[in-house]
């Protein structure tokens, strides 16, 4: 993401940087998320980061112009992200606000908006506190205003093709034929996909290595592990593991390359993967070095604004991902030495 221009009031952004912006502002989200955006289609990337903060705790309200209530497609999105829409008439204002940073924007949440010339401007909390706060209270005012629609559920048409499924299970007559002999099969490959690859552990810090030497041990540390991530993260790791390829396991989830490093990062940072295995040593070493500038805490944006190279979120999201695990298993000094 690119910035047009900064002054005390905000950071202008470019005409196609919004759609990451948004992105990044969700993703950056820790306790709660305000979405005020009159139309809602959304691209992939963007329901992955909506599940992802959700799944984390997140608490999202999402106020959306109340004659859409009526699009079955609308509903089904909310549904399928289980989120309990609010709704106002005739609105038509774009609000994107989080508990770190705020987002005043043209740009209504339609995939094909990405590739509109869209106004932008990105307000961090921190740095522009009477901004943000102004907003805040926009954004509040609105939401005090709305209503919270009930969605109605599929019941007439959607129950009987589901009472009617146990039918085609409850012929276990192909199952037991083949099951028997294919079953312990089936369980071998799925133990194999969640099991990190050679390489993986090969890399690992030697205290990991000593407990992963019994493939027992080894699997219940994947397994501890795997309970801390999302399911999209675990979907995405899961791949990982079978092609090796950030490039494959984002054309077959169809999402960008960034987006499937972030749900790697969540891996990283639990000790699954190696990030040497997700970034490459140069661009390591480049996100190394503008860490050394600005910090770790700094923030991703401002990581990637310092960078002195091409370098994607997802790829600072994964190199704070292992320096957090190496805080992590860094070795606890005694207080007192000699003391016992």
């Amino acid at each position: 993401m690119s910035f047009a221009s900064s002054s005390a009031s905000g950071d202008l952004l470019e005409p196609y940087a919004v759609p990451n912006a948004l992105v990044e502002l969700v993703r950056s989200a820790e306790s709660w998320l305000v979405i005020v955006s009159p139309y809602f289609d959304p691209w992939r990337h963007l329901r992955d980061a909506l599940v992802d903060a959700r799944e984390a705790g997140v608490k999202i309200k999402f106020l959306i112009r109340e004659d859409q209530m009526r699009e079955k497609q609308v509903i089904r999105h909310f549904r399928d992200l289980e989120l309990k829409p609010l709704a106002l008439k005739r609105l038509h204002a774009k609000i994107y606000i989080s508990d770190k940073k705020a987002l005043l924007t043209s740009m209504n949440l339609y995939a094909g908006s990405r590739e509109s010339v869209e106004f932008g401007l990105c307000i961090d909390r921190q740095r522009h506190a009477e901004l943000y706060e102004a907003v805040f209270r926009q954004a509040y005012s609105l939401l005090k205003k709305s209503e919270l629609v009930e969605l109605p559920s599929p019941k007439p048409r959607g129950a009987p093709v589901q009472k009617a499924a146990p039918v085609q299970k409850a012929a276990p007559v192909q199952k037991a034929a083949s099951v028997q002999k294919a079953a312990p099969v089936q369980k071998a490959a799925q133990a194999k996909t969640w099991t990190p690859p050679a390489k993986a552990v090969a890399s690992i810090s030697a205290p990991a290595q000593s407990a992963a030497k019994g493939a027992a041990s080894c699997t219940e540390v994947d397994e501890e592990a795997l309970k801390r991530l999302s399911k999209t993260q675990a979907e995405s790791y899961r791949l990982w593991c079978e092609k090796h390829s950030v490039h494959r396991v984002a054309k077959e989830r169809q999402c960008t390359e960034s987006t499937i490093r972030y749900h790697l990062a969540a891996a990283i940072e639990v000790g699954l993967i190696p990030v040497e295995h997700v970034v490459t040593e140069k661009q390591r070493n480049i996100i190394a070095e503008a860490i050394g500038r600005v910090g770790p805490n700094a923030g991703q944006g401002a990581i990637v604004k310092t960078s002195q190279g091409p370098v994607c979120y997802g790829e600072v999201a994964c190199v704070l991902a292992a320096m957090k695990l190496l805080r992590c298993r860094a070795p606890q000094v005694p207080s007192a030495p000699g003391r016992r």
